[in-house]
């Protein structure tokens, strides 16, 4: 009998997929996706649940009750939105220990009303349950989709290109600066990141956008780490790629507050929590990239290529490359705390 610990996150998903088979023909995505995808008639519901629990996804002091509620919602948002999906409702439950007021309570759906006034999401029901461990939020959220705008982690092509919106690395930075509790020696840009980390950048907009104008062959959020879900996308599309390490877009301040270039790309690699967007398209596509990023305002940069099943990830910098593994936050391998 083996622990939970020496699979896996993921593993353990595979396991759970394996021994419950999907039989209903109106299911095209089940286990193992952020999302569940479901034929309803003419359109496609999309549902999808996640959850924040302290000491896992922040510590005590890290974040207000606000962002918690901010974020818990955000998250969810940004499953819905890689699908190409509009989100609609939501269930919220909240885990709360005896010691929990009801001031934080109400701070809690401050944070998510403001999220869903952002993205058009309304809170429709939910749960509250007494718990002896931390406080934790979960939230169940579903979607809706035409049939021809739904995007799948299984389309990728080889030559198709690589793309993210955004930058990397910044909740990772923020998360790096939190654990050591130096709040004396922040900077605007340590600020910045600590913001994304906290509220992290709904990018419902750009996703429509993206399917607009690009056809994406493939689009996932990044909320593990950009190996670990690119990877995602690679292992569902039976592909490889390759990344150009000079072309990943680091957030502001993560090379200054790690003090090395290396260390800044590890971060953005692999740091997690970004919940930008990472798509593939047709080579052809490249060149509507810049028009996009001018209409949604929002950075939009190619890093990489996909090549033949069987390469994995490989890293191209100044005429080298290096094979890399999917490395990215795993919840039975790394916590925050």
């Amino acid at each position: 009998m083996r622990k939970i610990s020496e699979i896996g996150e993921f593993g353990l998903i595979d396991r759970i997929r394996a021994s419950h088979p999907v039989e209903d023909e109106d299911i095209v995505v089940g286990i193992g996706d952020d999302c569940a995808i479901i034929r309803r008639g003419p359109i496609l519901e999309v549902l999808t649940t996640d959850c924040l629990v302290e000491h896992t996804h922040f510590k005590p002091g890290w974040m207000s009750m606000s962002d918690v509620g901010w974020k818990a919602l955000a998250v969810n948002v940004s499953d819905v939105a890689a699908t190409g999906a509009l989100p609609r409702h939501a269930l919220v439950t909240l885990f709360l220990p005896d010691d929990f007021v009801t001031k934080q309570v109400d701070e809690i759906y401050e944070g998510l009303d403001e999220c869903c006034k952002l993205s058009g999401v309304s809170i429709v029901g939910g749960d509250i349950v007494r718990i002896s461990g931390p406080f934790a939020i979960s939230i169940t959220l579903s979607g809706i989709c035409e049939r021809d705008e739904i995007v799948l982690r299984s389309g990728a092509r080889q030559g198709d290109i690589v793309v993210v919106t955004g930058s990397l690395g910044e909740a990772r930075t923020a998360i790096a600066h939190l654990e050591a509790g130096k709040d004396e020696e922040q900077t605007e840009a340590v600020a910045r990141c600590i913001e994304r980390f906290r509220r992290p950048k709904i990018r419902l907009a750009e996703a429509r956008e993206i399917i607009a104008s690009l056809n994406p062959s493939s689009m996932i959020d990044i909320s593990d780490g950009l190996l670990s879900d690119l990877w995602h996308i690679l292992d569902a599309s039976g592909v490889g790629a390759v990344l150009d390490a000079e072309a990943i877009p680091i957030g502001d301040g993560v090379t200054d507050y790690f003090g090395d270039r290396d260390e800044a790309l590890s971060c953005a690699l692999s740091g997690g929590e970004d919940y930008e967007l990472l798509f593939t398209i047709p080579a052809s596509g490249e060149s509507k990239l810049a028009e996009v990023e001018s209409k949604t305002g929002t950075r939009v940069t190619r890093i990489g290529i996909i090549t033949a099943k069987g390469e994995g990830v490989r890293l191209s910098s100044k005429g080298t490359e290096k094979t890399l593994k999917p490395q990215g936050f795993d919840h039975f391998r790394q916590t925050v705390g």
